[in-house]
């Protein structure tokens, strides 16, 4: 028979011998861990004889897992199993696999037209086309494709001991991630909360520095043992980055503050790119907005509810506060400032079912080698004329999220009608604006609550349809 094992793991499993997974010689070694995702059990059913049938692979809730003293067990319910695939009779031959998912999965997903991978609901149109929301009603348009999670196999060496891989047109971090890992002997892990330093397992202080605490939130393997532990910038007290002369700047992507003490964290956004072109005139990158509400960039905590520096710019009391915004000066009388100028305007589209799109991009100071927590929140009012005649008027209605052919506003990828978009490091969002006379918000809030860093920024009629 043809092991599928080397042979010093055959004796292992074979002998029944129990290995202790501490020994540098066994360290390779990992146990079954049944509340993994990556690890999972699949059956290979045969005939009688042992003729292959099929593979599945086993719910979780088919089987469990115990430790006997101090031995791991597992019990698989095969009966349960069989029955589940329409055995209900015969004999058979079960074989299992217990396997840990290395890259890629048995799974299918949905991408959209960009590859995107896509979460959420979607619904099948009559003629077969996957589409994004629950009903068509809820959907943005977006057509979805599906794709199993593999890669694929390009070549096959002559000595058939070697295959070549390649990724499908995916983009899915954990998906290309793995790939990338396959390829490298020593995988790097980044821990996502803080540590603690200790000169001895009693101490409270860190001492010589021996001990590590790390937190138990952490998906720390056993494998991982004798591999090497990193701390960036152990030896760095303080880093003072120069300041940058006036006018320039990046306004097209995120800087990056590792090293800076304090450590700097200060939320700002820009619109990046308009699919459409209706951009008439004012400030992109919201330069005067921006200066204005955070007084040059001293205050990193602006939102909504915060109150208005200077509330005759907008021609509103000392009690408004900044989501109260409809409407801003537009000249230089009685100490003001012309803020309808710097706003960013757009010509109104020729038909109310055209939307204006553009694509919000964060351009926020925070460090890079940790991930963030992004909320980005649409606000403002639409201009509208009821009554006809003497009994004309005009009113300022909060904005809302556009539900089939009714509302302002849709952020591409988000449930219809939210007026939100949460995700870690979302860094962009494209927005669909319907109608015309609309005054728009943005809020941008990022925030690392493990380690307690947070900035919030919000400007109010940043962008004006005209």
């Amino acid at each position: 028979m043809e092991l599928r094992l080397e042979e010093k793991d055959y004796n292992i499993l074979y002998s029944g011998k129990t290995i202790d997974t501490d020994d540098a010689n066994y360290r390779y070694i990992s146990s079954f861990d049944p509340n993994s995702e990556d690890d999972y059990v699949e059956a290979l059913i045969h005939d009688a004889e042992q003729n292959f049938i099929q593979s599945v692979i086993v719910d979780r809730e088919d089987y469990t897992y115990n430790e006997i003293e101090g031995k791991p067990e597992i019990k698989l319910n095969t009966g349960t199993i069989l029955r589940k695939i329409g055995y209900d009779r015969g004999k058979y031959v079960i074989k299992y696999n217990f396997l840990r998912k290395k890259a890629g999965s048995y799974e299918t997903i949905l991408v959209d037209e960009n590859s995107d991978r896509y979460i959420g609901d979607y619904h099948v149109m009559p003629d077969g086309t996957i589409m994004d929301g629950a009903s068509h009603e809820d959907s943005t348009g977006k057509i979805l494709q599906v794709k199993e999670l593999k890669y694929f196999i390009q070549e096959i060496s002559p000595s058939r001991n070697e295959i070549r891989i390649v990724p499908q047109k995916i983009k899915d971090n954990k998906y290309i991630n793995s790939f990338v890992n396959l390829q490298t002997r020593n995988n790097q892990y980044t821990l996502n909360e803080a540590v603690s330093l200790h000169g001895t397992a009693q101490s409270s202080t860190a001492g010589d520095s021996k001990i590590v605490y790390v937190s138990n939130n952490e998906a720390l393997k056993k494998n991982m043992e004798g591999g090497t532990f990193f701390i960036n910038n152990s030896f760095i007290e303080q880093v003072i980055p120069p300041t940058p002369p006036p006018g320039e700047g990046n306004l097209f992507e995120e800087v990056d503050t590792v090293g800076t003490d304090p450590l700097v964290v200060a939320s700002r956004f820009v619109i990046l790119e308009e699919t459409t072109n209706y951009f008439a005139a004012g400030e992109k990158d919201f330069n005067f907005l921006y200066n204005h509400f955070t007084n040059n960039g001293a205050q990193k905590n602006i939102t909504i509810d915060s109150p208005l520096p200077k509330p005759k710019n907008f021609g509103l009391d000392s009690n408004a506060t900044i989501k109260d915004v409809s409407g801003a000066s537009a000249d230089t009388n009685d100490g003001k400032d012309n803020v309808l100028a710097t706003v960013a305007k757009f010509n109104r589209p020729p038909s109310e079912e055209q939307p204006t799109i553009l694509t919000l991009g964060s351009v926020s100071s925070r460090p890079q080698n940790v991930a963030f927590e992004y909320e980005w929140t649409i606000f403002g009012f639409d201009r509208n004329r009821y009554g006809e005649g003497n009994d004309e008027e005009h009113r300022y209605d909060r904005i809302t999220g556009r539900v089939g052919g009714s509302g302002d506003i849709i952020i591409q990828g988000e449930s219809a009608g939210t007026l939100t978009a949460k995700g870690t490091d979302k860094k962009q969002i494209t927005i669909e604006i319907y109608g015309g006379d609309i005054r728009l918000g943005v809020a941008l809030r990022i925030s690392r609550p493990a380690a307690d860093l947070e900035s919030s920024v919000a400007l109010p009629h940043a962008i004006f349809i005209q």
